[in-house]
């Protein structure tokens, strides 16, 4: 499989048949294995990224399938997941099973993502390296020697070293932004209250956001799409009606964005 396969590319590969999404979540699980000295990922849900892998194929090949379906993520150790452990990096929490899932992750799901696990990061967010994490540091892909960037280190790495084709990490004080830049990925804080924080292990809830992490804007722009947007449970969060942001991508003239892609 290539590197990375943009998500409207995945989708159309599949539903011509020439590709299976099981082989894409085998591809990821492999990955996984072969690069575990990363650290990236405190737990992976194998058998359940697989099942759910057999459901995604169904409905994207008949047609009733979510706009993010086939997209393989991972979550940051700070978000909750109904039924999954969240830690929040902490030994304090090692053994905590969350019992209601996040709006994003809600959100997302509905939209038929493949969720493979949780991501490593410093320990309730409190750090810049991702050196600060009970289960270790996350080491960065392109030199081991070097860090991650933090605190959502492990959600980058994942993604830079293509463990998973997007994450979600949580932004304070550039928490996203950070180990984006330290793996030459595309991270987005978005603004404060863009996105509901509900089911998040918070470090500063005055500041605090949840971001994705990907290969591409047009996946980071496809992501906010389904996470944005009010949310009865935060009552910080906006009203305002959430743009179609694919679809605004590229602006004649100076203001012409030029897409990121990794090869």
């Amino acid at each position: 499989m290539e590197p990375y396969i943009p998500l409207n590319v995945l989708q159309l590969k599949i539903k011509k048949g020439k590709l299976n999404l099981t082989t894409v979540v085998e591809h990821y699980l492999r990955r996984i294995q072969e690069e575990a000295h990363l650290n990236a990922f405190i737990e992976v849900y194998e058998q359940e990224a697989l099942d759910l892998a057999l459901t995604v194929n169904e409905k994207i090949m008949n047609g009733t399938a979510g706009k993010l379906a086939g997209m393989v993520i991972g979550i940051k150790d700070l978000i909750c997941y109904k039924d999954h452990g969240v830690s929040a990096g902490s030994k304090i929490l090692e053994n905590y099973v969350s019992i209601f899932s996040s709006t994003v992750v809600e959100r997302m799901l509905a939209e038929d993502v493949i969720i493979i696990g949780r991501l490593n990061c410093d320990e309730f967010a409190m750090g810049g390296s991702n050196e600060n994490s009970y289960f270790g540091p996350v080491k960065n892909y392109a030199d081991n020697t070097k860090v991650s960037g933090g605190s959502s280190g492990g959600s980058a790495v994942a993604v830079q070293a293509g463990l998973c084709m997007a994450a979600l990490g949580t932004d304070t004080g550039g928490s996203v932004r950070q180990p984006a830049s330290f793996c030459g990925i595309v991270g987005l804080k978005p603004t404060y209250g863009r996105v509901s924080r509900h089911g998040i292990v918070a470090y500063a809830s005055s500041f605090d956001q949840v971001g994705p992490l990907t290969n591409s804007v047009e996946d980071t722009a496809l992501i906010m799409e389904v996470i944005a947007g009010h949310d009865d449970y935060d009552s910080t969060s906006s009203t305002k009606p959430v743009p179609l942001y694919s679809q605004e991508l590229t602006f004649e003239g100076k203001n012409e964005l030029h897409i990121y892609r990794k090869h």
